[in-house]
């Protein structure tokens, strides 16, 4: 399994020959993970259960991907050495727009990583890596009910002025997001971008145009989506706009 294939890649500053000893040594049992189709923790690779659901893994001696997106991750990704590749297994590969499964993998990456030393978390579609001290507090702040952690797993690309475009967000709806916000800062335009992005990674793509309240009572966001093109525009109506388009 080629690290650029995977979807998830735990890194790790030890070299491939130490990260094989410690995943041998990792009680399976005890993390609720179940190693599958006749693998063993003496393969490099193989299938596992976890929450019921099977992925695949891959240890493999590797540098740090070249992520275009840097969150949160104080490791220094120069001394990374090795990885542990983690993909959908066979039997779910269409998994990835069911936000369950997704849920559980994040879950696992962050059991494997917890007993494993993992600096940091590489996504690909977005093609983002992160800290793994953030990536775990996420995480679990997600299973817990918060809102989805759309830093891990989505790139938001704001070098159009007044425009947000996310990235790898298709892979877990079959949409990407592009958001207007004339009227705002940028980081103010973020608190309705994740929230856009929660819907989408948790409810699934939008099938039709809607008017969905703004975190303000003068406020709407109108969504257009082009199911054709894989895409969904939203902006932001502030003011008289905004009721006129409401009634």
């Amino acid at each position: 399994m080629e690290d650029r294939m995977s979807v998830m890649s735990l890194l790790s500053a030890t070299s491939c020959a130490d990260l094989k000893e410690m995943w041998q040594s990792v009680d399976f049992d005890r993390l609720g993970v179940t190693l599958d189709d006749g693998s063993n923790p003496a393969s490099a690779s193989g299938s596992l259960l976890f929450s019921g659901i099977a992925f695949s893994y891959a240890l493999q001696a590797c540098p740090a991907p070249a992520a275009t997106h840097h969150i949160f991750c104080n490791a220094d990704l120069t001394d990374i050495q090795s990885a542990v590749h983690i993909d959908l297994g066979p039997a779910v590969a269409s998994g990835r727009i069911v936000p369950a499964i997704v849920q559980a993998m994040l879950e696992l990456g962050d059991v494997l990583g917890r007993n494993l030393g993992i600096k940091a978390v590489f996504w690909s579609p977005a093609d983002v890596v992160s800290g793994y001290d953030y990536y775990a507090e996420a995480v679990a702040q997600y299973a817990e009910g918060a809102a989805f952690p759309a830093l891990l797993c989505v790139g938001f690309d704001m070098s159009t002025i007044a425009i947000v475009q996310t990235t790898g967000l298709a892979w877990l709806c079959d949409q990407e997001l592009t958001f207007a916000y004339p009227q705002l800062p940028a980081h103010e335009a973020m608190r309705y971008v994740v929230r856009l992005v929660h819907d989408l990674a948790t409810q699934g793509p939008y099938d039709r145009a809607l008017e969905l309240p703004g975190l303000h009572a003068d406020e709407v966001v109108v969504v257009t989506p082009s199911p054709d093109q894989g895409t969904v525009n939203a902006r932001l109506v502030v003011g008289k706009e905004a009721i006129n388009s409401t009634r």
